[in-house]
């Protein structure tokens, strides 16, 4: 099957511009990690996987991943927080246990916003891989778009609506998660 990555993480940044950012690691290797996970899903027919390839506004970072299906747009944004309470405050910052950690959904939330207005009939939404950085594992903040990355495969195929086909797979059908046959 043709691979369909798009894209490299050598355009990734560690900047402290970076509104969402890795603690304790690079952000190539966070979104390394999160390419991992990504990539059988970058094998998937009617599916393209870009490797920081999508910057939205002039002087923004790029976005680690964005996932593509015919009707939907997914920013895949990566970081590595170490073991703590996370929440984000209505105004999009970002806390560890009660303290303000600089950083924030902002630019995230904006590249949302500004790829709605311009992707024409495509749904355009984000997530936020959160991987463990030392020991314990981070407490996410409450809402829909933090993925722990055991969760990944799972919730990025329900937010594309991708099927999951256990006996046959269909050619024409481009929202099958994978092709396997059962024996």
């Amino acid at each position: 099957m043709p691979h369909r990555l798009r894209g490299s993480l050598e355009r990734l940044t560690d900047d402290e511009n970076r509104s969402l950012r890795p603690i304790g690691m690079s952000v190539r290797e966070a979104a390394a990690r999160t390419g991992v996970l990504l990539d059988r899903l970058a094998d998937t027919p009617g599916v393209r996987l870009v490797a920081a390839g999508v910057l939205v506004a002039a002087g923004a970072p790029r976005i680690g991943f964005a996932v593509i299906s015919a009707s939907h747009l997914l920013l895949v944004e990566s970081v590595a927080w170490p073991a703590g309470a996370y929440t984000v405050t209505p105004q999009g910052f970002v806390l560890c246990d009660g303290v303000y950690i600089g950083q924030s959904v902002h630019t995230l939330a904006g590249s949302v916003r500004t790829l709605r207005r311009v992707a024409g009939r495509r749904v355009v939404g984000a997530v936020v891989v959160v991987h463990p950085s030392g020991p314990g594992t981070p407490s996410l903040p409450v809402g829909p778009a933090w993925i722990r990355p055991a969760d990944v495969p799972a919730q990025i195929a329900r937010r594309l609506l991708l099927r999951h086909r256990r006996n046959t797979y269909c050619l024409s059908d481009s929202n099958s998660w994978y092709c396997r046959t059962q024996r």
